[in-house]
């Protein structure tokens, strides 16, 4: 007896030590885990089926950089995002069926809650949303209709609240449907087209592989599209990229005005009986508002802002987790009003323009969270047949212009290359064979945003009987007022359609982009120290120019040279904006304080006069600030910062 104690005294430290190496074995696993989870950077190489580009026709004269997407210089700037989570602060009690369009009670919802719909124990009623006439950042609610069974609302958006016994608003919702216009006609024949723009703010081809690989499998396999491989872009940020796709012709630099009579391509559209519809999320950064007045009237039948201002001064919308609606993300309320839209007219021909923002815009990688939603859309419609006669363009405006990966020589590619594809119904091959024929011969030839006009003008040309041509139609030049205007949009497009073979020999020039964003001689630049004196000469150069600009603005702080990052020199002839050529140029990244921007800029070099082992250095075209500034400039006025975006940049308000 006393030896089985004697045993036990001896046995217990021990099973202690035992327990307790195999908690701290426990913890030291899970702590692992963790670690691993959220500091080092996710394999993302590893779930991306990438397919080297080999084959280079050499009769191209622009022979542009195709980079692998997980290039060894951006990788420690590449990782999966978290998905979007959001709270469940309330049941879904009613929504709009997407196969009828009436809005109508969720029984199961109301179960969920606790509620009964016989008892009648929740009063709801719903509202629809107006756009005020003349007003581009307004809405109107209409009257409170008692909800009781199935409605069918007369406008594309509508507003749900529910309240209780006690009269307490115990539910509150939004509901986006497109409502048919009467107006828009059917297809005449079965050879006309539409067009939908599915477009993604800010997002490179290489992104949109290593962040959307699902989406970019259906669409270059399931759905056969044609990746434009030399797509560049024109301008530096949405509305200098945008306008050309919208116009064919380059954005106007004044545009503190109400852009109505401006010859948009869904003017030609609505012209010939097609419904249109533009939509952008995030209304305070939207194209024609953000520092700008807006458009008086409506810009087409269907307009998709009205509904984000109504969200956006919700206190839903206030009280919802970011990129929430309720319980709701707020991409797959986007998606699903542009499916509705693609459905309602699917026995008509469309043109839609999107371009979804908030997911992409500010950072390289949270895009990533709405790869199987995006698929899933594509999927959905494609299966249903509702893009059997349209040609969509799945795109960004251009790639990512503030995140870490900008400062890298791979991210300023990316920024200036972003996603093009284009993709054709199966019989267009067989009604238009052209049309497929030169879609894959221009994938690796340059291209530019004026040729997507180009192709819009040439999708019209099915449905007017008409020359794909690219001039302004007169009766579009002639309600524009300002001659200054008019005068501008009546110049030649530098477009050309992508349905038509685009020349061997296209250079920059030719394709309306501007020099100091061409790609066409990448690879055969010579990498500068940061301390070498062309690095230092037209880093300073460019500082002299920005203190130059803050000179009457006592608001702001006078810049100064923090250091040099990078630079490279070209012996590519660069072309300056009063068509000057130099024949060297150098392409400087710096640092300046205050602020803290870092800022690109290409200057073009040349002898002085007084000493010609000298250089002088002169700023061509825009200086970049590529990464984020905040509201470091909000002391000046709007329309200050509207005449001179640059300003946003540099001016750092004392």
């Amino acid at each position: 007896m006393k030896y089985k104690k004697i045993n036990q005294q001896i046995k217990e430290p021990f099973y202690t030590i035992q327990y307790l190496f195999i908690f701290v074995i426990t913890l030291a696993l899970v702590t692992v885990y963790h670690i691993q989870k959220e500091l080092i950077r996710p394999k993302l190489e590893h779930l991306v089926i990438y397919s080297n580009l080999t084959e280079r026709d050499p009769r191209v004269s622009c022979q542009f950089p195709i980079l692998h997407p997980f290039h060894p210089s951006i990788l420690k700037y590449v990782f999966i995002p978290k998905p979007i989570r959001c709270m469940e602060r309330s049941y879904r009690l009613t929504y709009i069926d997407m196969n009828t369009g009436l809005l109508q009670f969720n029984s199961s919802g109301f179960e969920e809650a606790g509620y009964s719909l016989k008892s009648n124990a929740l009063h709801c009623y719903y509202q629809e949303i107006h756009r005020p006439k003349d007003d581009d950042f307004h809405v109107e609610y209409g009257p409170q209709i008692p909800m009781v069974s199935l409605h069918e609302p007369k406008t594309d958006f509508v507003f749900v609240s529910c309240t209780n016994f006690l009269g307490l608003t115990v539910y509150s919702n939004f509901h986006a449907y497109a409502r048919r216009k009467p107006e828009v006609r059917k297809f005449k024949n079965d050879v006309e087209l539409g067009v939908a723009v599915l477009g993604i703010d800010s997002i490179s081809r290489l992104n949109f592989m290593r962040q959307m690989p699902n989406s970019y499998h259906f669409i270059t396999e399931r759905m056969d599209g044609d990746v434009m491989y030399g797509f560049t872009k024109v301008g530096e940020n949405t509305f200098p990229n945008v306008i050309p796709m919208l116009t064919g012709r380059s954005f106007i630099t004044e545009h503190n005005n109400r852009f109505d009579d401006w010859p948009y391509v869904w003017k030609q559209f609505d012209g010939v009986g097609a419904a249109t519809l533009y939509a952008e999320d995030q209304p305070e950064f939207n194209m024609f508002d953000y520092l700008a007045k807006g458009i008086t009237s409506q810009p087409t039948l269907h307009y998709m802002r009205t509904f984000w201002l109504a969200v956006e001064q919700s206190m839903l919308y206030k009280m919802s987790s970011p990129g929430c609606l309720g319980p709701t993300p707020k991409h797959l309320i986007y998606f699903d009003y542009l499916k509705s839209f693609i459905k309602v007219y699917r026995d008509s021909p469309i043109f839609l323009f999107s371009l979804f923002n908030e997911v992409s815009h500010d950072f390289v990688n949270t895009v990533g969270v709405i790869d199987l939603d995006y698929m899933k859309f594509l999927k959905s419609t494609f299966d249903e047949g509702l893009f059997n006669r349209t040609v969509i363009f799945v795109l960004g405006d251009h790639g990512n212009r503030m995140d870490f990966i900008r400062r890298t020589k791979v991210g300023t590619i990316e920024d200036r290359m972003p996603m093009v594809t284009v993709i054709t119904p199966e019989w267009v091959k067989d009604k238009y064979p052209s049309w497929r024929e030169s879609l894959r011969e221009n994938r690796m030839r340059l291209t530019s945003t004026y040729d997507i006009y180009a192709t819009f003008r040439h999708v019209l040309s099915t449905l007017n009987n008409e020359n794909a041509s690219t001039a302004i139609d007169q009766g579009l030049l002639d309600a524009i007022n300002d001659s200054n205007v008019k005068s501008h949009f009546a110049t030649p497009s530098a477009g050309q359609s992508l349905f038509n073979p685009v020349p061997l020999f296209r250079d920059c020039n030719a394709a309306g982009i501007p020099q100091w964003i061409c790609v066409c001689h990448e690879g055969q630049q010579k990498q500068l120290g940061p301390q070498h004196p062309y690095s230092v000469a037209a880093s300073k150069e460019v500082i002299r120019y920005f203190n130059e600009l803050l000179d009457d603005l006592q608001e702001c702080a006078k810049i100064q040279l923090a250091f040099v990052e990078d630079a490279y020199l070209y012996e590519a002839p660069q072309r300056y904006d009063n068509n000057k050529v130099f024949e060297r140029s150098v392409q400087v990244t710096f640092k300046a304080t205050p602020g803290e921007g870092y800022f690109e800029a290409t200057l073009g070099m040349s002898s002085k006069k007084d000493d010609s082992s000298k250089q002088q250095f002169t700023i061509i075209g825009q200086v970049f600030r590529i990464n984020k500034y905040g509201h470091q400039a909000d002391c000046l006025p709007r329309n200050k910062l509207a005449k001179m975006p640059i300003l946003k940049g540099i001016c750092y308000c004392d």
